[in-house]
C-alpha cells in the first residue's frame, strides 16, 4: 500500500511540471559563448520563438543576485532595481520588441562585464504565458595584437596609439594596468587633466596635440627607467551619430640598460636602499659612541671624592711618667 501510494504521488508530481512548463521553451543546455574586447560595443542575441506580444523582458547575470542587467516591462524600462554598473550601458531596440528581438546592446564593455548572462521573455497566450530562457556566456579579453616595446634607460620612448578614424574625439587615456584609479595622462574637453594623474608620470609624459586631430593619440614618455615596465592602454572616445566608439590598444613595455654597459643602480634608483643602509650604519656608529663617552664623563662627574687618611698619633714618650 505504501509503494502504491509513492508511485502515485510521483505520477502527480511529474504531471504537474509536465503542464506548468508546457508554455515554455528554455534554451539552457544550448548556451551561446561571445568573446569580445574591451572598449566594444556587443549585441548578446535573443529572440522569442514567434510574434506574440511581449510583455516583459529580463535581462540578468548569474552572479549579480537580485539586480538585473535590465528590465522591460509595461512597454516601457523599469530602472528600480538595475545594478550600477549597467547604468546608461545597456539597449533594447524597443522597435524590434515587437517583432520579437529583444537582443541586449551593451556598450563600452569591459573585463568586469564577463558572465553567464540570462535572457527571460514573457509571452501572452490563450490560456498562459510563453517563457522563453536563453543563457549566453561573454567573455572579455584584451586584443590579439597587443604590441611589445623595448626601451633603454634614460631614453624617450613613444608609445604608439591611433583612433579607428577621424570622427572627433572626445577623450584619450593612457592607463597602465597595475596603478589603479591614477592614470598615466588624460586628455579630455580639449585639455589635459592632471586631477589624478599618477605622480611618477608628472611632466615626463605628453601628447601632441596639433595631431590628436588627426587621429594620432601616442604617448611619448620621457627619460624612462625600470618603474616605468608594464603594460599601458591606451583608450579613445570618438563621437558618432547617437553614441561613442572606442579604440583600445595594449602595449607591453620594456626598459632595459643600453648594450655594452652595466646596471646602473643608482641611475633607476634601485641603488638607494643600499646607500640608506650605509648611511644608518653610520650613524648608528656613531651614536653609539657620543652616548659612551657621554657615559663616561657622567660617572667621572657623579662619583664621590676619597676622604683623606686620617693621619697617625705619635704619642712622646715620657720618661718621668710612672705607671
Amino acid at each position: 500500500m505504501y509503494h502504491f501510494v509513492s508511485l502515485l504521488l510521483e505520477l502527480i508530481w511529474i504531471s504537474f511540471i509536465s503542464s506548468s512548463s508546457a508554455g515554455e521553451e528554455s534554451l539552457e543546455k544550448h548556451p551561446t559563448n561571445i568573446t569580445v574586447e574591451p572598449g566594444q560595443n556587443v549585441t548578446l542575441p535573443c529572440r522569442t520563438p514567434d510574434s506574440k506580444p511581449v510583455i516583459a523582458v529580463e535581462w540578468s547575470r548569474t552572479d549579480l543576485g537580485s539586480e538585473y542587467v535590465l528590465l522591460y516591462r509595461n512597454d516601457q524600462f523599469d530602472l528600480e532595481n538595475q545594478h550600477p554598473s549597467f547604468k546608461n550601458r545597456v539597449d533594447l531596440e524597443e522597435e524590434q520588441i515587437k517583432a520579437g528581438d529583444v537582443s541586449l546592446v551593451l556598450k563600452n564593455v569591459s573585463t568586469d562585464d564577463r558572465g553567464t548572462y540570462e535572457c527571460l521573455v514573457i509571452q501572452t497566450e490563450t490560456n498562459s504565458r510563453g517563457k522563453t530562457v536563453l543563457y549566453i556566456n561573454l567573455d572579455v579579453v584584451p586584443p590579439p595584437d597587443q604590441r611589445n616595446m623595448t626601451a633603454e634607460l634614460g631614453q624617450n620612448v613613444t608609445l604608439p596609439c591611433r583612433a579607428l578614424d577621424i570622427k572627433p574625439i572626445i577623450v584619450v587615456e593612457w592607463d597602465r594596468t597595475d596603478l589603479g584609479v591614477e592614470y598615466v595622462i588624460l586628455f579630455r574637453n580639449d585639455q589635459f587633466d592632471l586631477k589624478n594623474q599618477h605622480p611618477s608620470f608628472k611632466n615626463r609624459v605628453d601628447l601632441q596635440e596639433g595631431q590628436i586631430k588627426d587621429g594620432d593619440v601616442s604617448l611619448t614618455v620621457k627619460n624612462v627607467v625600470t618603474d616605468d615596465r608594464g603594460t599601458y592602454e591606451c583608450r579613445v572616445s570618438q563621437s558618432e551619430t547617437t553614441s561613442r566608439r572606442q579604440t583600445v590598444l595594449y602595449i607591453k613595455l620594456d626598459v632595459v640598460p643600453p648594450p655594452g654597459e652595466p646596471v646602473d643602480k643608482n641611475k633607476d634608483g634601485s641603488g638607494q636602499l643600499s646607500v640608506v643602509l650605509l648611511v644608518a650604519v653610520i650613524m648608528g656608529i656613531a651614536i653609539a659612541v657620543g652616548v659612551f663617552v657621554m657615559y663616561r664623563k657622567k660617572l667621572k662627574f657623579f662619583r664621590p671624592p676619597e676622604e683623606p687618611a686620617e693621619p697617625e698619633v705619635s704619642i712622646p714618650l715620657d720618661s718621668s711618667a710612672k705607671f
